[in-house]
């Protein structure tokens, strides 16, 4: 594989090694946000703030890796990889330590913000880095091997923070991931090499390289597959900010009966996203998008429905795996949709792309708190309409893009 000629790899353990390390900076996000939902009720009690301001911690964070993927990505096409690595898991590590240590909620929320921004540098810049050493059938095959590894940390991650809840104070999870932080410096420094030589880098200054970014969003079909992938990750993200109070407060689970749950609809979107892979090879991609939005907004139709009429606190259970076990059809195929309308500005698609994706996750986080900690209304209502949309959004995409679709 040109991975190996390129960096000068060998085909065994350095090759190993290389994509471990990027699926490491690429789990960041998962395991920054779904480690520490169990113990939100803890921070909220340490804090003494309501559950709606302990849930904006996911909305400053999501807001700071929106702008972080928006600006780093371009920013490494002009500067290179390697620096701005370095410097963004070292302010994540930072960060995480910072949190630790921190007694007021208003200075909890700006270093999750903070955090955000600088594990999106881990995010962007290893996508950036499989298309600076590879393409094509190889390409395909490192964003596989990066899939796998990264669909594991929503399935640790829960389940840890369940048992760090249940044992330990709330700090420790931020322990964990400041730990988590010394790992990703670790494998820039001593693994992940620099990928992109002053030779090929972008001219025009940083300015005119996130400018890019910009051109991309007059692209009428790129904007709508990409707003209708980011209300898909808005239902999704519905789910993740409330889940923790209403599994625990609503439904009456442990804090690890909670993350055993959490872990079930993870592994089922992991399930989905293999079963994906095969259906492409008999279905397009606009076909299993449009008919995975149709059976979510079945999903959580009958989900709000039985929330609604008071039903059996199981249900909720059954309704949140089945909506999340659908994810795995929905954004991988979003991405590709959209990225297939901007030939030639794949970068600068992307860009677009994480920060609708992680904006919409920010503000939806809030929403999803406003009802309280003793209520799943607001989170299933949220869910379906976010699916909703997504659906009709969806449908006029491909109306629009038609000619290219796959």
């Amino acid at each position: 594989m040109r991975v190996s000629s390129r960096l000068g790899l060998s085909p065994g353990p350095d090759r190993v090694f290389f994509v471990l390390a990027l699926g490491v900076l690429s789990a960041v996000s998962p395991m920054a946000t779904d480690m520490y939902l169990a113990s939100m009720p803890a921070m909220a009690e340490f804090y003494t703030s309501p559950a709606s301001t302990i849930q904006l911690s996911l909305s400053t964070y999501m807001v700071g890796m929106a702008v972080g993927q928006f600006l780093l990505g371009p920013i490494s096409d002009v500067l290179g990889r390697h620096r701005l690595l370095v410097l963004g898991t070292t302010v994540f590590l930072l960060s995480s330590l910072g949190i630790v240590f921190s007694t007021q909620v208003h200075l909890m929320l700006a270093l999750r913000c903070i955090q955000g921004f600088a594990g999106a540098a881990g995010v962007v810049i290893a996508r950036a880095i499989v298309s600076d050493i590879a393409k094509g059938v190889e390409a395909a095959k490192l964003y596989s091997l990066l899939g796998t590894i990264v669909s594991v940390a929503p399935i640790v991650a829960p389940v840890l923070g369940g048992l760090i809840a249940t044992w330990a104070p709330w700090q420790v999870v931020f322990w964990v991931l400041t730990g988590f932080g010394a790992l990703m410096v670790a494998c820039v420094v001593f693994v992940i090499p620099e990928t992109l030589p002053p030779a090929e880098r972008r001219e025009g200054g940083v300015l005119g390289t996130v400018a890019l970014a910009g051109a991309v969003v007059t692209n009428r079909p790129f904007m709508a597959w990409a707003v209708a992938m980011s209300l898909a990750f808005g239902s999704l993200f519905s789910y993740v900010s409330a889940s923790s109070f209403v599994m625990q407060n609503v439904v009456g689970l442990s804090s690890i009966g909670y993350s055993i749950t959490f872990a079930a609809a993870a592994f089922g979107s992991v399930i989905a996203g293999l079963i994906n892979v095969r259906l492409l090879n008999h279905f397009s991609t606009t076909q299993i998008m449009i008919g995975a939005l149709v059976a979510q907004g079945v999903i959580n139709t009958l989900g709000l429905v039985g929330v609604l009429i008071d039903a059996p606190a199981w249900t909720i259970v059954v309704h949140t795996i089945s909506a999340q076990t659908c994810v795995g059809f929905l954004i991988g195929n979003g991405i590709a949709l959209a990225q297939a309308q901007v030939p030639g500005r794949a970068g600068a698609g992307s860009a677009v792309q994480g920060l609708l994706q992680f904006m919409v996750g920010g503000l939806v986080s809030p929403l999803a708190g406003l009802g309280g900690e003793h209520t799943a209304l607001p989170m299933s209502v949220l869910m379906f309409v976010f699916t909703t949309a997504a659906l009709a959004t969806a449908l006029l995409a491909a109306w629009w893009s038609a000619p290219h679709q796959d």
